[in-house]
């Protein structure tokens, strides 16, 4: 009986000692995820860049042609939304760095026979200082198909991607999408 009280005892204070390390007690986020309200501040994107990594160049995914695609792919999306590829002018102008965001997506790719894996995953959000950016909003995408059909996906993923972010943006801004 002794022995078990001190076995009691001593998983309790373990219990104890563990239960902030894992997060326990500590307040959920609110339903339905995150916020976006940052993206009210945002007046203008001024950087949008696809990076490649992986065998994506071997299999013809060229990160300039997936850049251009991804900012057709925002330009349809936030429709009236000003894009100017001009990040160290804007930086030195009159707006805020938190007026200024940002899309960047990183595509890899495994593999260059029958079947590729790949991963596409974007994030975007606003400057918080000079040249130092603060990640709002993050999706991903991972899967594998044959050779032939990745570099088709992972543009139609990239739309999808951009879509869902414009999707986020305004409903955090309070405005219907502009899709």
């Amino acid at each position: 009986m002794v022995r078990s009280k001190r076995w009691l005892a001593s998983w309790g204070i373990l219990l104890v000692l563990f239960v902030p390390s894992v997060g326990w007690g500590e307040p959920e986020p609110a339903k339905g995820g995150s916020s976006f309200s940052e993206f009210r501040d945002i007046t203008k994107f001024v950087s949008i860049e696809v990076q490649t990594a992986g065998s994506a160049e071997k299999i013809g995914l060229k990160p300039s042609a997936l850049t251009d695609a991804a900012r057709i792919a925002f330009r349809t999306s936030f429709n009236g939304l000003p894009f100017e590829d001009v990040t160290v002018r804007a930086l030195q102008g009159t707006e805020r760095p938190n007026q200024l965001g940002f899309l960047t997506c990183d595509v890899w790719t495994v593999g260059e026979e029958f079947v590729v894996a790949y991963h596409v995953d974007c994030n975007a959000g606003h400057y918080l200082s000079n040249k130092v950016l603060g990640t709002v909003w993050n999706h991903a995408l991972l899967g594998y198909g044959p050779k032939d059909q990745i570099p088709d996906t992972i543009h139609r993923g990239l739309r999808n991607l951009i879509q869902k972010l414009a999707v986020a943006f305004f409903k955090a801004r309070g405005e219907a999408s502009r899709q």
